[in-house]
């Protein structure tokens, strides 16, 4: 079994590759002037894993390349599901777009592995799909912190509690709480924050916005420091200056999306869904 890596994900690959003892595969990349891709992979193994993350339509274009170059049986490894958000039809006439990406991959592949999917809702769109959770990895990079977790919201606060107990310490998530017509009020549902260490952590951080405000928030209410972790960091919009800006002490993620902040890899875990 040779190992495909796509440009979305070189690190992350050759990770896999080591873990698993597999071969890379030798592939040409392209871009004509015109935009067009091509791709040409040399091996001659009848099954291959494809590592990529979904980053980009090129990313999209590249996947189905590869899937037309190679013969026999195809893992998908799509660390990163892009198009997820996208996961029903929020205004008349929108396009499902996971649906589309789903169909796509599971008409070449044979299995599909990815990392914490957006919601339950992109990942029924799956027939068979692995979906990989990589909040107890969090965990175990802030084991022994003096932290404090905190969700931004009670959607993602299940997560945080994952996270939370690996690390063995306190967790909470953020409320909105309607003062009067006009004032909404956050404050965290529980714990005092107050001189505390606080870590927001999310499953995604794109533009920024949301920990933008609930960071500003934990300041006002006296926490002594504030830092994020995410599985899947976006950063979008030049999210990460607007997090420094913000007052935000530090940035980690993983390896889900090749950034300066993925101190934090997933190869393991995929290996062993492989």
């Amino acid at each position: 079994m040779d190992l495909v890596i796509c440009p979305s994900s070189p690190l992350l690959g050759k990770r896999i590759a080591e873990l698993l003892e597999a071969k890379i595969a030798a592939v040409q990349y392209r871009k004509f002037p015109d935009g067009e891709l091509y791709v040409r992979v040399e091996s001659e193994e009848d099954s291959h894993i494809v590592v990529g993350s979904l980053c980009s339509s090129d990313d999209i274009v590249l996947l189905n390349l590869l899937f037309d170059a190679l013969k026999g049986r195809i893992t998908a490894l799509i660390p990163y599901m892009g198009y997820a958000r996208q996961d029903r039809e929020f205004l008349k006439g929108e396009a499902v777009s996971i649906r589309v990406i789903a169909k796509m991959i599971e008409e070449r592949a044979d299995k599909i592995i990815t990392v914490n999917i957006h919601s339950n809702k992109a990942k029924e769109n799956f027939k068979t799909l692995i979906d990989v959770d990589a909040m107890p990895k969090i965990g175990e990079h802030f084991r022994g912190r003096d932290i404090i977790m905190i969700s931004p919201d009670k959607g993602s606060a299940d997560r945080v509690k994952t996270a939370a107990n690996i690390a063995n310490c306190e967790w909470d998530w953020l409320e909105k709480m309607r003062i009067d017509a006009h004032t909404v009020e956050i404050v965290p549902k529980n714990l005092d924050v107050k001189d505390k260490n606080v870590l927001i952590v999310d499953d995604m951080i794109s533009t920024g916005g949301t920990v933008v405000e609930a960071a500003k928030k934990l300041y006002e209410l006296g926490a002594k420091r504030v830092e994020v972790a995410c599985v899947h960091a976006v950063l979008t919009d030049f999210a990460a200056i607007k997090l420094f800006s913000t007052g935000i002490a530090d940035i980690t993620a993983t390896d889900t999306i090749e950034r300066i902040f993925s101190k934090i890899s997933v190869a393991g875990i995929l290996a062993e869904a492989i």
